[in-house]
């Protein structure tokens, strides 16, 4: 699977992989949050691995990748679901990726920069367990 998107003329496309799932397949525990913060720490600001909420992964169209029939082992997923996704200049990181989280991978050219300038946010926090209400409750029982 291979999107690409329009870019001025001066701009140089660079090919990138990418792995995308339903929202929160991917981000959702938080371990996608944690690996994007050590990898920028240990490499700095220029690691390439950007994560896509469904807004971008919307305007790059890169939700047509869940056309492509899911492994046995993973749901069929609707195409109005909100779409994430994680892009990376290395290959490899997104197989380890998908290994881990599971989706469908591909590859996507963009012009250098253009994720630098849109998606360098980091992946949504995990939700906070509740052990205030957990904790109520027992006393309860």
């Amino acid at each position: 699977m291979s999107t690409t998107t329009q870019a001025p003329p001066a701009a140089p496309l660079r090919s990138l992989s990418f792995l995308v799932a339903p929202r929160g397949q991917l981000s959702e525990d938080g371990q996608l949050r944690e690996l994007v913060e050590e990898r920028r720490q240990r490499k700095g600001a220029d690691v390439e691995l950007w994560y896509l909420g469904p807004e971008l992964v919307e305007e790059l169209r890169l939700a047509q990748a869940f056309r492509h029939p899911p492994a046995k082992d993973q749901k069929q997923t609707r195409p109005q679901e909100p779409i994430e996704a994680i892009v990376a200049g290395d290959a490899a990181v997104i197989t380890w990726l998908q290994l881990r989280f599971g989706g469908c991978a591909g590859s996507l050219a963009l012009p250098a920069g253009w994720l630098q300038e849109r998606a360098a946010a980091l992946p949504p926090r995990a939700p906070a367990a509740d052990t205030a209400t957990n904790t109520a409750r027992a006393a309860w029982t």
